[in-house]
């Protein structure tokens, strides 16, 4: 031991029983082995009722090493000063099953630079227990003040259900032998974390559209020059594939004299039910956004038709920092807009319809079929603020029969060479039909594209 420090010594006794023991004293003994007989001479004796770590199914029942969730403690038996703060606890379902993924805030009150110290978190729920580990499999050190999160990983059967969780250090144990020294790894636990009652909803802010959106300031996915808001909030229901479907569009501006790159964070949709339904993210092509400049990416969210739309939260993640696993860095909730269907809000355009018709041609040249032709007549607005690139939303065009069948389909661009403008604009549809049918229904829709396919907004429907 060096000068006024201090240290912890483990002892491990193997007890070759079957039957239910309990521990109540360790008895340190000094032996003599010089003489014969050996002499043993007591030194003294610990009580250590309760105190024994028999495996990862014991309980902690110490009142002072028992914590509720959000109350801050130190790791007793560990020379640290860093402070660990329960934050939140997730449930999530992976390729590999269900895991609860838990992030501690780990503070360093000294001012010194200090790392933080090896320990794992077991989940206990169900009358089973869990093993936990840490996500971040690199060193984590904390400057001198500083505070940072780090995220432990329970896998659990799928129904699991847990109540709490332990928190276990790792501890070594050496025995001289006939063949040297041999070293055993292991755990023993140090406290037991309380989990709320029930499972913690998802904490959010009341939301206007187009406002910044205040994330968690210990996040660092997004840049603080950097401004996200909400700009785009539409529901549609999707009757051809039986569900509904959210668009949310996301403004992003660059409020420094440089470049910044573009952060890919994910999005998720909570119910005011608890469901949670994950969002798919628009391939854009642009890699940062130009100083005093903006940029908008999308993300399609897919809903069952019993969902109504009302007290949806859009919850913003961190898929990166506790890769591969999801935190959450803002949540916030707003109504949904409502579409005008002579006005469409396709960000950073706006597009007013002053008329359309649709046309049909027949002869030789078509094979004795009708094809049409839709003619729009359009007043087109655009923020020149916002970067553009070839992954932007297009349009497409369904038209259907009286008898609900879809007879072609059309696509025209806001962004390129052959872009809509001002005035009259000619969409011919690809498809024919033998028969004239004087009603049909045409219906535009606003797509991108998502690494989980082609994402579809409704814009309106038009009736002949």
């Amino acid at each position: 031991l060096q000068p006024k420090a201090n240290t912890e010594l483990s002892y491990l006794a193997v007890i070759d029983r079957t039957d239910e023991i309990t521990l109540t004293q360790v008895n340190w003994t000094d032996v003599d082995y010089y003489v014969y007989p050996k002499k043993e001479t007591p030194v003294i004796g610990v009580p250590i009722q309760g105190e024994a770590w028999k495996g990862s199914d014991t309980a902690i029942t110490d009142q002072a090493a028992v914590k509720k969730w959000s109350e801050s403690f130190k790791i007793p038996g560990l020379v640290s000063p860093v402070q660990y703060t329960p934050v939140t606890i997730n449930k999530e379902s992976t390729a590999e099953g269900t895991v609860y993924v838990v992030q501690l805030l780990a503070y360093n009150p000294t001012d010194k630079r200090e790392s933080v110290p090896e320990f794992s978190l077991d989940g206990k729920g169900g009358g089973k227990v869990f093993s936990g580990s840490r996500v971040e499999k690199d060193a984590v050190v904390l400057e001198g003040k500083a505070e940072k999160y780090i995220h432990y990983a329970i896998p659990t059967d799928q129904d699991t259900v847990l109540q709490s969780l332990n928190l276990l250090t790792p501890e070594t144990f050496a025995e001289a032998g006939a063949a040297g020294v041999s070293v055993l790894n292991y755990k023993v636990g140090r406290l037991n974390i309380l989990l709320p009652g029930e499972a913690p909803g998802t904490s959010f802010t009341a939301y206007t559209l187009g406002a910044p959106i205040r994330f968690d300031e210990r996040s660092q996915l997004i840049h603080p020059d950097l401004s996200v808001s909400v700009i785009e909030y539409y529901l549609h229901e999707n009757t051809e594939d039986g569900n509904k479907n959210v668009t949310a569009k996301f403004k992003l501006t660059n409020k420094s004299s440089k470049p910044l790159a573009v952060p890919v964070f994910q999005a998720d949709l909570v119910s005011k039910d608890g469901y949670e339904y994950a969002g798919s993210r628009q391939q854009i092509q642009t890699a940062s956004v130009l100083p005093s400049s903006s940029l908008t990416v999308s993300y399609s969210f897919t809903l069952p038709v019993s969902e109504k739309g009302e007290g949806l939260v859009l919850k913003v993640q961190d898929a990166v920092t506790a890769a591969p696993y999801k935190t959450t860095i803002a949540a916030v909730s707003t109504g949904l807009q409502e579409a005008n269907k002579d006005e469409w809000s396709l960000y950073p355009f706006t597009v007013k319809v002053k008329n359309w018709t649709l046309n049909s041609d027949y002869g030789q040249a078509t094979q004795y079929q009708y094809v049409y032709r839709l003619k729009l007549d359009l007043d087109i607005t655009r923020d020149e603020q916002v970067q553009l690139d070839a992954s932007f939303p297009n349009l497409l065009v369904e038209l259907y029969d009286s008898y609900d069948r879809l007879v072609g389909t059309g696509r025209a661009n806001l962004y390129g060479s052959s872009r809509l403008v001002n005035g009259d604009n000619i969409i011919s549809l690809t498809g024919a039909s033998d028969n004239l049918d004087v009603h049909h229904q045409v219906r535009i829709y606003e797509v991108f594209a998502t690494p989980t396919g082609e994402a579809k907004r409704l814009l309106t429907q038009y009736n002949q």
